[in-house]
């Protein structure tokens, strides 16, 4: 190692060693003898012939007995010491793994996007909006007295917004890497008689929920497994959507209940339409206008009936004659692969960061809705506050010990 001791720039050198009681053998030395290395400290390694007694021996003779001058390293000790060194954030850390784990090109791919500090920009980018944000906010504040304007009530509404949107977009893109791992739940929804009943029948293909031309038949929601290409799925039925909330029984209170809850819990929402039916009810309309909490899949039913309707909103056109469901079966499988495809995330990261986003995502949602009402700016720098530490633990700025623990313990010894 003495002969090492004048090099100032990273260099590779081949050299013959003797090690145990093996021939000597050929050894390519990597040598980083300042900040550029991974971990941002001086390192070497030692590339082998591909002989595991050989790697044995060599371990024994550098980490074991007296004279030993190395150890073996920790799990993740490597990608831990480059993260505290400030080389890479947590979420490229995860990276690695997803790296490592990758069972195919387009899990590698999505690993590699994030190891690039594709995830990273994006969050430091709305860190430093929110930063910027609060400071406008706390001058304000602090010269309140003075009646100086450091940013106008428009400019803070539309900046808010912004920075709303962009979480709930990264929100989406974590979920969705979860959704891979689990099961899709998909939501059959829509007014009573529509046809949502029969089309879970034809999607399972068993009579699974009762069907009837009398509406409301519905009443608690009936749950299936569906595999949607190498998607697990569970289709639900749901009561149909009742407006008149005051005139309902008491049963039928617990059916619209239960499918407020079901559609909270579903990540593809199947919007069904009687296309027999003149024009959109207003119900219909009101859906179709708003952003739905997942995905969204318009269907037109009853498309066997003579009084039946094109309508341009609808993905797909199925009847009580099965025509239609090997359609609706496709656009699903695309739909949930383009989901899968979305968003430089990889699993251990989402599942990691899903509460800390959304957290930040609420908060911000509500300093948006103060600044829409013209609150005091007090609220809304607190709402800003807790959305910024949230991101900081995301990436890392902000971490515990347990936290770096369970991080790194899943990864392999070395790296």
């Amino acid at each position: 190692m003495g002969a090492l001791a004048g090099i100032t720039d990273p260099t590779v050198i081949d050299v013959k060693v003797k090690i145990a009681d093996f021939p000597p053998s050929a050894v390519r030395l990597y040598f980083w003898p300042d900040s550029r290395s991974y971990t941002r400290q001086p390192s070497a390694e030692l590339h082998l012939p591909g002989a595991a007694p050989l790697l044995q021996a060599t371990l024994n003779q550098l980490c074991q007995g007296e004279a030993a001058k190395a150890r073996i390293a920790e799990p993740g000790e490597f990608t831990m010491r480059a993260f505290l060194a400030g080389r890479l954030d947590l979420t490229q850390a995860e990276a690695v793994l997803g790296v490592i784990d990758a069972a195919d090109q387009q899990e590698l791919s999505v690993a590699l996007s994030q190891l690039a500090g594709g995830l990273n920009r994006k969050l430091q980018s709305l860190r430093d909006q929110m930063i910027e944000l609060l400071a406008h906010l706390e001058a304000g504040l602090d010269f309140v007295e003075e009646d100086i304007e450091f940013i106008s009530q428009q400019q803070l509404t539309s900046q808010v917004g912004a920075v709303s949107e962009q979480l709930q977009v990264i929100l989406n893109q974590l979920d969705s890497r979860l959704v891979q791992r689990n099961q899709v739940r998909v939501l059959l929804c829509g007014l009573p008689n529509v046809g949502k009943s029969s089309l879970l029948n034809a999607l399972v293909d068993e009579d699974a929920a009762l069907v009837s031309e009398v509406a409301g038949t519905t009443r608690d929601y009936v749950a299936r497994q569906l595999k949607i290409g190498e998607v697990d799925c569970t289709l639900i039925d749901t009561a149909g959507v009742e407006l008149t909330w005051e005139q309902l029984s008491e049963i039928d209170q617990h059916a619209q209940e239960m499918t407020s809850q079901q559609a909270a819990m579903s990540h593809v929402e199947v919007l069904c339409i009687d296309g027999s039916r003149q024009g959109l009810a207003p119900w219909e309309s009101e859906q179709l206008s708003r952003d739905p909490v997942g995905l969204r899949i318009v269907v037109s039913t009853k498309s066997d009936l003579p009084e039946f309707r094109r309508l341009a909103v609808a993905d797909v056109e199925t009847s009580h004659t099965k025509s239609g469901v090997r359609a609706l079966r496709d656009h699903l499988q695309s739909v949930l692969s383009q989901q899968a495809t979305e968003g430089p995330v990889v699993q251990q990261t989402a599942a990691r960061c899903i509460d800390s986003l959304t957290t930040a995502t609420e908060s911000v949602r509500r300093a948006l809705a103060l600044c829409e009402q013209q609150w005091v700016e007090e609220l809304i720098a607190a709402e800003l506050r807790t959305a910024l530490n949230q991101l900081g633990l995301v990436i890392g700025e902000v971490y515990t010990d347990d936290i770096l623990d369970r991080i790194f313990s899943t990864f392999c010894i070395g790296k």
